[in-house]
């Protein structure tokens, strides 16, 4: 009998040919060229960014999203994607969202890890490097991996300016994701592209336009939840949930008969105890293979997200992937 494959959304790395080999300067470029685009890092003063935005989801969906900074654990942000709306709030180790529907859509998701692809680089490791030309121009292109992460990205960066281009990876079962920066604007010691886009297997997913970003004062009220938001724990260390049982679902007789195939994505709550709640379909394949997905997902256990020694309730995506071969 056959069974989907099961993926959990977490780090999504790609797969890529060998390049040629790195040396330490490379690894210091990928490192500048992240710091250099990294928003929050090392910034004393509040900002504001406004972004414009276009979401492909059955049809093209227009978005504005608003981000309110003041620190790393102090900021606001409002997101709206057609009749869809969200605020998230951090104030210290408290994260709260409040929104207008049970589960925040995929397409969120993915904007605001476009925005953030500046943010972290302390554990990634250039392995090779190549050199190519485009308009004239000569581009670093460096294989990153991450320790523990099966698929490496291709960081494409501009070695004179630091500015970093696109970043091409593959996520399983059979996507080839590919974000690309540019149009890029000076802000205080940092440059940050004016254009980002998301594409999967080609196709535009995410468009980003970023309007505005300018130093702006942080008002304290922002800090204060809306009434019903959801409150979770955050903290500097971190340790997400780690999957420890996770029967797979049955592929239904039907679906595999006519070669049915597809992706289901589901949101649901990890509790301290390690069991979960609050299932929601996200992005759907067809009936039989989300019921079959849904069903199953209820009797899946976790080590629950960690704070030190504390177990935390944490949101998670997880991606089932149907597939017949």
């Amino acid at each position: 009998m056959q069974h989907p494959k099961l993926l959990i959304s977490a780090l999504l790395l790609g797969c890529l040919q060998a390049l040629g080999s790195a040396d330490p300067s490379a690894q210091q470029l990928l490192i500048m060229a992240k710091q250099q685009a990294s928003l929050g890092r090392d910034q004393t003063s509040p900002f504001e960014v406004d972004v414009t935005f276009t979401a492909q989801i059955n049809v093209p969906v227009q978005g504005h999203l608003t981000l309110k900074w003041e620190a790393k654990d102090r900021w606001w942000r409002k997101v709206v994607m057609g009749d869809f709306e969200q605020i998230e709030i951090r104030n210290g180790e408290k994260f709260y969202t409040s929104r207008n529907v049970e589960f925040t859509p995929v397409r969120v998701g993915e904007l605001v890890k476009l925005l953030e692809f500046a943010e972290g680089s302390e554990d990634l490791i250039v392995k090779k490097q190549k050199q190519r030309i485009e308009s004239g121009i000569e581009i670093s292109c460096l294989r990153v991996e991450q320790e523990n992460v099966k698929w490496p990205h291709e960081i494409c960066v501009n070695p004179a300016t630091h500015e970093i281009l696109s970043d091409d990876w593959q996520e399983p079962p059979d996507q080839r994701r590919s974000e690309s920066y540019g149009d890029y604007l000076d802000f205080g010691a940092h440059r940050y592209p004016r254009k980002l886009e998301l594409r999967v297997n080609g196709i535009k997913l995410i468009t980003a336009n970023v309007d505005s970003l300018a130093t702006e004062p942080f008002d304290d009220s922002l800090l204060i939840p809306p009434k019903g938001a959801i409150e979770r724990r955050q903290c500097a260390d971190l340790k997400h949930a780690i999957p420890v049982k996770t029967p797979d679902p049955m592929y239904p007789t039907s679906a595999r008969q006519n070669r049915m195939m597809g992706d289901t994505t589901v949101a649901m709550t990890v509790l301290t105890d390690g069991s979960v709640t609050d299932i929601h379909l996200v992005g759907s394949a067809v009936r039989s293979l989300d019921n079959a997905t849904v069903q199953t997902l209820k009797s899946w256990r976790f080590k629950p997200a960690m704070c030190g020694t504390e177990p935390v309730v944490s949101d998670i995506h997880v991606v089932v992937s149907f597939r017949l071969y």
